[in-house]
């Protein structure tokens, strides 16, 4: 008898309690509740070193720096930033607190008369054409590609990119047909390979204005735009400077 009580006590060992597993996932203890899940604490923005900057529509990295007086490499640096022109509206940007103690007003174009000032209302660089970019500004294993390539339909308008005064507008060697605008702050922007140009030197047009339409003269063989953004004469990425579609 005594030998059967020793039996039924130790299976009686082995049969797990209903409810309560052998382990418990919750600091060792068996509990029919489930933890709270853990919430942080929030982030007080004001004191941490940096600060978010939300992206508007229109938005260009140019435009965010020159804002909080931060350079383009340092923005790039701290966001991971492969590509400057891909901004997409409602993304955050880290801004380094050191950096927009003293933030600097951007004029973003000023024009040299009243009226000049009312027809150029609009801020930034808008894009010229809706089309392709089929080659990038910087350097290649052939050459050294001094704006940006946009493959578009022979015959579609090519907008000023900003309001400015036409200071060239004719036959431009390897570019063909060219037309080449001067902005205010030193900027300027240059047009090519246009099939036909719609403008005159000496002539003022405004933002969005065609100054001419795309076609294939020069040294290319398809209907597209060669764009360039300068500053003081020296071309820059064009990327950095046009808005955020």
């Amino acid at each position: 008898m005594k030998s059967l009580h020793i039996i039924l006590f130790a299976c009686l060992t082995l049969i797990p309690l209903g409810g309560c597993s052998m382990t418990c996932p919750y600091n060792n203890t068996c509990s029919s509740s489930v933890p709270a899940k853990h919430t942080p604490p929030p982030v007080t923005l004001s004191k941490t070193p940096y600060k978010i900057h939300v992206v508007q529509k229109g938005d260009t990295l140019w435009h965010i720096s020159k804002h909080y007086n931060v350079s383009i490499q340092d923005l790039m640096a701290v966001n991971h930033l492969n590509d400057a022109s891909h901004l997409t509206a409602g993304e955050y940007l880290i801004i380094p607190k050191s950096t927009y103690t003293k933030p600097a007003r951007v004029s973003r174009y000023a024009a040299p008369s009243k009226a000049q000032q009312r027809a150029s209302h609009k801020e930034g660089f808008i894009w010229p054409v809706k089309g392709k970019i089929t080659a990038f500004f910087g350097k290649t294993k052939s050459k050294i590609n001094k704006g940006i390539t946009i493959a578009a339909p022979a015959g579609t308008p090519i907008k000023a990119i900003q309001s400015g005064k036409v200071i060239y507008s004719n036959m431009y060697g390897p570019f063909g047909n060219t037309v080449i605008l001067r902005h205010a702050n030193g900027f300027s922007s240059v047009y090519s390979h246009n099939r036909k140009n719609l403008v005159r030197k000496g002539q003022w047009v405004s933002q969005g204005q065609p100054v001419g339409t795309i076609g294939a003269s020069g040294n290319v063989s398809t209907p597209c735009l060669h764009l360039e953004i300068r500053k003081k004469s020296k071309a820059i990425n064009p990327l950095l400077f046009l808005r955020t579609p």
